[in-house]
């Protein structure tokens, strides 16, 4: 079944074969498609048509059916009154303009290349991990260089919302801000919400008032978490939760629901206790979490800032009173490029975006090229059908490629697809 989209792109490219004529038999050249418009109105404006021996200017819409046009109540909108041609897979009627005049109708039914069509249909029923799977080797892989940049910047502006969100909750404060999306970055995939749901329920300004005490910090934060318990035997976990009880009354703190934390199928360094204390280790060596907003800091620079190591007490446990082998655990390097991935590049960018300073935003693109590629069954994936990443713009653009082009098979707006089609 042929598309509306898949006429717009045919027309948008002009894949059409020629000569074409109205269905009033005059002869039609097209100059000019017009500019897509995604917005409303007309689907291409400023066209240029030479209809019959008469050259026209102005907006061109696209229907399956002439019928259509009717049916999306064109005939009583002004923004339709400058149509110079109605280009429809079938005209089934007659339509007229807002003065009743005839609005002259091409009907492109089979003026397409066959295989145009079979490819295109075989792209939307095909069944595979990408739609495009055993096409993609007839494409050069630089078209996904040239793109990445966009596809990134695609995936970042997403994340945008949800950070102007956070940052009205956070009362406008961008220190607020930085320390909720860095906490949301340490539980990467499968913890992020419960840091972020941690993060917005003990506000920075609590803990900085206690950030020469790493005690306090752990105790603020692992009783916010909903992981410490009444009762224990071992000296540290019970004085935590002792002064939780105290900090509780003074600042009015409720902790998150038990069950909230995800320690599953879980590698025992990453477990939330473990990147709680990391995270206690990171407010206690941090001025100012305003300084993440900085397009001067290097790489190594952030390694210095979030090389955080979790107390002493996680030296000989992973969780409370399960005593293991005695191991240092510091934020590792996998970690930290994760951090700077999800939450400092995207922070970055909203900052420039706000203050409308560019910098800002070129930081974030270029940190994530400084960063190696990211490691997971996704990108080895893209690197089995031939499309390699070099570095972490490459692995952000993939995923923005799967999810929000290749999942949901928008092929005819993928500059790899319509490489294909074309």
């Amino acid at each position: 079944m042929i598309s509306e989209d898949f006429l717009h792109y045919v027309w948008r490219y002009r894949l059409f074969e020629t000569p074409l004529c109205c269905i009033s038999g005059e002869d039609v050249t097209v100059l000019h498609p017009g500019e897509y418009n995604r917005d409303g109105g007309p689907d291409f404006i400023n066209a240029r048509i030479k209809i019959g021996g008469t050259l026209w200017a102005g907006n061109v819409e696209i229907h399956l059916r002439a019928s259509d046009w009717f049916r999306h109540g064109h005939q009583v909108d002004p923004a339709y009154h400058n149509v110079i041609l109605h280009v429809v897979d079938t005209c089934n009627c007659k339509v007229t303009g807002s003065g009743n005049e005839p609005i002259p109708c091409l009907e492109v039914n089979a003026k397409y290349p066959d295989k145009l069509t079979a490819t295109y249909q075989a792209l939307l029923v095909g069944r595979q991990w990408i739609p495009c799977q055993n096409l993609l080797a007839e494409v050069d892989p630089s078209v996904f260089g040239l793109w990445a940049p966009s596809l990134a910047f695609e995936r970042i502006s997403a994340r945008i919302s949800l950070l102007q969100a956070w940052r009205r909750q956070a009362g406008q404060r961008w220190d607020e801000l930085a320390y909720q999306v860095i906490s949301s970055a340490m539980g990467s995939k499968i913890n992020a919400q419960p840091f972020e749901l941690l993060a917005r329920s003990t506000p920075l300004r609590i803990l900085q008032r206690h950030r020469d005490h790493i005690p306090i910090l752990e105790a603020l934060l692992f009783g916010q978490s909903g992981l410490l318990k009444p009762s224990y035997t071992e000296h540290y976990p019970t004085e935590l939760f002792k002064s939780y009880l105290f900090y509780t009354d003074k600042y009015s703190l409720k902790p998150l629901e038990q069950g909230t934390w995800k320690f599953l199928r879980l590698r025992p360094v990453n477990f939330p206790t473990i990147r709680i204390s990391q995270l206690a280790d990171i407010i206690h060596h941090t001025d100012s979490f305003q300084d993440s907003m900085n397009v001067n800091l290097r790489i190594a620079d952030w390694f210095n800032i979030l090389r955080a190591k979790a107390s002493t007490y996680w030296d000989s446990h992973y969780t409370f009173e399960s005593e293991s082998a005695s191991v240092v655990k510091t934020l590792g390097e996998a970690a930290i490029y994760l951090i700077l991935i999800n939450g400092i590049a995207p922070l970055l960018f909203l900052y420039g975006t706000e203050r409308g300073q560019t910098q800002f935003i070129e930081r974030a693109l270029s940190l994530l090229e400084e960063i190696p590629a990211e490691k997971n069954s996704m990108i080895t994936s893209w690197a089995q059908h031939g499309i390699h990443a070099s570095n972490a713009l490459h692995t952000q653009a993939l995923k923005q490629l799967k999810h929000a082009y290749c999942d949901k098979k928008r092929c005819l707006e993928c500059r790899i697809g319509t490489r294909i089609l074309k």
